[in-house]
């Protein structure tokens, strides 16, 4: 009834290394998103001549549409084996196989010159919707092919991995394309486009191919557990998404990812204009540093891998943080003094400074990768259920909101600061407001991250717990028969009494009538 995509392997061994070179092709498409975070609003303030304000809007409006759209991915997701398409292709390659070719359409309608403005916001709104769906398989895979946390944390370090090789391909690749192609003409950069799309959407495809997922049964069986709920339809969608919060280790974790996101977002959206207009780089400077940062890099994931599975992820989540306070105070004292530097001193230590700041983003979004995969698992305590496509959906969704607002504001303050499109220099005001941007704002939110970080009690024990215990249940022991410290560690994780869990409550069906109200 599954079909023979999904895993043939026992969740608490390895995973095949067959299996995890098919996660991999997951990450490894952003070379298409890189290309976009790194160059669209470079590329329509400069060669489609729109206003800074009107091309953040642009911005704002498609990834708003797309935090609409990604709770339906999720829920869909999770709810697909109730149909033939489901069952053939599995839940979570079902919907690679949906949204890969439409995200290569509407991403390559990004680069094309002379289209109405209408147009340019209608295929970008399109071209984030079905991104959306690529991006909840990938949130949602990780905790779906084991619940072994060794391996766990390995399938996190090769997200890790393989994305920064789809940015590092595209960044170090362009130094050569530009200097072949140009850097000052429109077709540059829509040429580097479609290698790129291409490259992507061949990638996705070898992951459908090859990923695996979780068979049909009782656990991966979501549709059950809704199929009388009167919140039908889309009113279901919007109910699982809100009750979801609920859990308490998710709404914790949240507070982690927000602040995690945000700073790498602000530094991804305004990284070109503060090497050339702070720095007074060229454009190169920007693919040559990231290249250069990726090196070293992969040592850094792999140094990450192994000290999150002894540390629990809380504590390399704060030493990553430490880490990045550190690299974005050097690169603020060098956007004060650039003046007294020469070029190329500039450009070198904007290196070293950029390969400090990867080791400490290395292990933020390592820790807090890792901390995702443990959610599904409370989560499923509490509903009985498997839900990664629902949380992957709600961590896409909140991702693009927060980044829109963030690309929002950023461009009010450029736009407020007087920014001149098209310009090879900018006013005084504008290069202090983006080295601020760049460098304090980063750091407040890291702080605040770290902060929240110790609200989270999911040690590596607790987890533990919660997997036995699952497994208890899932073998038809009764929920009377928990010891105390395992009640006390679920209650603690998920918010909700002991007896509230296990499907005891309305977390999926707003229909079912709950007991207990749960625990704050």
């Amino acid at each position: 009834m599954s079909g023979n995509n999904t895993m043939s392997y026992d969740l608490q061994g390895k995973v095949p290394l067959l299996a995890k070179f098919g996660f991999a092709m997951i990450p490894l498409s952003w070379v298409m998103q890189t290309m976009v975070i790194t160059w669209q609003m470079f590329y329509f303030t400069t060669f489609v001549k729109m206003s800074v304000m009107l091309v953040t809007l642009m911005l704002t409006v498609g990834k708003v549409v797309g935090a609409i759209a990604t709770p339906f991915w999720g829920y869909l997701s999770d709810r697909l084996y109730r149909t033939a398409f489901g069952r053939r292709f599995g839940r979570r390659r079902a919907v690679l196989l949906l949204a890969t070719p439409l995200n290569f359409v509407f991403y390559m309608g990004l680069w094309v010159m002379g289209l109405p403005t209408w147009a340019y916001f209608a295929v970008n709104i399109l071209y984030w919707a079905s991104w959306a769906g690529i991006t909840t398989v990938q949130y949602a895979l990780p905790a779906e092919m084991t619940e072994n946390t060794t391996q766990r944390a390995q399938i996190v370090g090769i997200n890790q991995i393989a994305g920064a090789i789809g940015g590092t391909a595209l960044s170090m690749l362009n130094i050569w394309l530009f200097t072949v192609w140009g850097k000052d003409d429109w077709d540059s950069y829509f040429k580097i486009a479609l290698l790129w799309g291409i490259v992507g959407t061949v990638v996705l495809f070898i992951g459908f191919l090859t990923v695996q997922e979780r068979p049909y049964d009782e656990s991966t069986d979501v549709a059950e557990a809704d199929s009388d709920s009167k919140a039908a339809g889309f009113l279901s969608v919007f109910w699982n998404f809100i009750s979801a919060m609920r859990v308490k280790s998710y709404r914790v974790y949240l507070g982690m990812y927000i602040c995690e996101q945000t700073f790498r977002a602000i530094r991804g959206t305004i990284n070109t204009y503060f090497v050339m207009f702070v720095l007074l780089l060229d454009p190169q400077t920007v693919s040559l540093g990231t290249g250069v940062g990726f090196i070293f890099g992969m040592a850094f994931v792999a140094m990450w891998i192994w000290l999150t599975a002894k540390l629990d992820g809380m504590r390399t989540f704060r030493l990553g943080g430490y880490a990045c306070i550190l690299a974005f105070a050097c690169m603020l004292g060098l956007g004060i003094f650039h003046a007294s530097v020469s070029s190329g001193l500039r450009a070198t230590l904007f290196v070293v400074f950029l390969i400090l700041m990867n080791f400490g983003i290395s292990g933020v979004v390592n820790a807090t990768q890792f901390v995702f995969t443990l959610v599904p698992d409370v989560d499923e305590i509490v509903t009985s259920k498997r839900r990664e496509g629902q949380y992957a959906g709600i961590n896409s969704t909140l991702d693009v909101i927060f980044t829109a607002v963030e690309t929002l504001i950023i461009g009010m303050v450029l736009s407020w600061t007087g920014f001149v499109e098209g310009a090879t220099t900018q006013p005084a005001a504008t290069v202090d407001w983006i080295m601020i941007l760049y460098t304090v704002v980063p750091v407040v939110l890291v702080i605040l991250g770290n902060i929240v970080s110790r609200l989270l009690k999911m040690t590596s024990a607790n987890h533990k717990k919660v997997l036995a215990e699952v497994t208890r249940l899932r073998n038809g022991g009764d929920m009377k028969d928990v010891d105390d410290e395992t009640k006390a560690v679920i209650e603690e994780l998920s918010g909700f009494k002991y007896e509230q869990c296990w499907g005891h409550n309305n977390v999926i069906n707003a229909a079912h009538k709950e007991k207990e109200g749960a625990t704050a």
